[in-house]
């Protein structure tokens, strides 16, 4: 019975494993490569430069490179200090971007997705950005000018993202998230695959998922950089709920470079894999009919002086859709028709939205209206019944209550004194 049980949980666990794999590839075949590269350094002669490995002079753009080293049976392409390598083409549609690592060293090199490429204030691309501590000194760790930096170091990795920190010695900040992992970097090589489709990246360690992030508002300027840059990152963990959200990033937009970068440390790399597919054209849904607009907020300040701005800053309209759903937006000086601030009089201001419209009035003065103390109302929303001069003489008590007081203190007092009078009674018939 318990091997019949086992054969079928056996089963099923292989049926789902078809299914998920099956799903897995069609998705993938949908998507059409458009670029695809691949290096295992298994040609690569001991001890040589890679600078003019033709492979990667091809490919890659390599600078302070020294040379490949062996790990067991394994070609691998070595990291001294100051090593650099970055992929010549910048990748615009969704890509895969892996290597296998091994890192020997504690310290300083990291690998990078979504960067601009740029030097930005005479920092090297992926080498040092000139952090400062709390304590004003140096902040090695702060590798790379934008983008998102991975430091893989020992069991974990630190998941570095660029910001815009003019605090810092070159206005370059580093906001730090660390997750722990299984494998362990020092001991033997663990493969990272970045998965990333324009918006959000992901990061496998072995296959499994460690985090990602999910990036949004997109801003044309940059005090330092040329391109339209991420601004917002929301950090997940692997179980989708949200670590922290970091602000003012700097991180690519229009397209990812990717590469390496060594400070001070030794690392090894292998079977770099780099496929880009082609970009998608994104789906514009068909906009919902506007139903009616409606003004649900009107502004507090109706009276303006000849020439004087019209004030919209805390004006909202209602916007209703065919499909019955309602949504508030906020009023702009493009929807405005009809305020004319250059002659005295009211003025019937048209709110478009869409195909519709609504309207309020404002007024247009040589000066502002001056309220006497006779002049101003003030309008009670009070509904109960008004108070009377007698109530307002007994602190609010109405003059019926006072009565019916009155006659229930002279009751009792009268049931008291006939009490007494007939305990008398019966107390002088008790004496004859």
């Amino acid at each position: 019975m318990k091997n019949i049980t086992f054969l079928k949980r056996t089963i099923a666990v292989i049926f789902v494993t078809a299914v998920i794999l099956t799903v897995y590839v069609s998705a993938q075949a949908d998507k059409t490569v458009v670029y695809e590269t691949k290096e295992d350094f298994s040609g690569l002669a001991d001890k040589a430069s890679f600078l003019t490995y033709t492979s990667l002079t091809n490919e890659w753009t390599a600078y302070k490179a020294t040379d490949n080293d062996a790990w067991g049976d394994k070609e691998t392409l070595h990291f001294s200090p100051f090593t650099q390598l970055i992929l010549n083409r910048k990748l615009e549609g969704p890509y895969v971007f892996s290597t296998d690592f091994q890192i020997f060293g504690s310290q300083f090199f990291g690998v990078f997705v979504r960067s601009t490429g740029e030097s930005l204030s005479g920092t090297p691309y992926f080498e040092h950005d000139g952090t400062l501590t709390a304590k004003g000194e140096a902040d090695n760790e702060g590798i790379g000018c934008t983008g998102i930096c991975v430091i893989p170091r020992g069991k974990q990795i630190i998941l570095c993202t660029k910001t815009a920190d003019e605090t810092q010695a070159k206005g370059i900040g580093t906001d730090k998230t660390y997750f722990d992992l299984e494998s362990d970097f020092s001991k033997a090589y663990v493969n990272l695959r970045f998965e990333d489709d324009g918006k959000t990246v992901k990061i496998f360690a072995d296959d499994a998922l460690v985090c990602y992030i999910e990036l949004s508002e997109i801003t044309d300027f940059d005090f330092m950089s040329s391109c339209k840059l991420y601004t917002k990152a929301g950090i997940y963990g692997a179980d989708g709920e949200l670590v922290k959200t970091v602000l003012n990033c700097r991180i690519c937009a229009e397209y990812s470079t990717v590469a390496y970068g060594m400070r001070i440390s030794s690392a090894n790399i292998d079977n770099i894999y780099v496929c880009e597919y082609e970009k998608q054209a994104q789906e514009t849904k068909p906009a919902l009919a506007v139903k009616r607009v409606d003004i649900k907020v009107q502004p507090e300040k109706s009276e303006y002086l000849i020439g004087e701005e019209l004030d919209l800053s805390d004006t909202y309209l209602e916007i209703t859709y065919e499909n019955g759903v309602k949504e508030d937006v906020k009023v702009t000086a493009d929807m405005i028709e009809g305020f004319d601030n250059k002659t005295v009089g009211v003025k019937l201001l048209t709110v478009n939205y869409g195909s519709k419209s609504a309207a309020y009035s404002v007024k247009v003065v040589n000066e502002y209206t001056v309220e006497t103390e006779t002049e101003r109302e003030t309008i009670d929303f009070d509904t109960s019944p008004a108070t009377s001069e007698a109530e307002a003489d007994n602190g609010g008590r109405s003059t019926t209550v006072i009565i019916v007081a009155v006659i229930a203190t002279v009751a009792v007092l009268a049931l008291i004194i006939t009490f007494i009078v007939k305990g008398r009674k019966t107390g002088d018939e008790d004496k004859l």
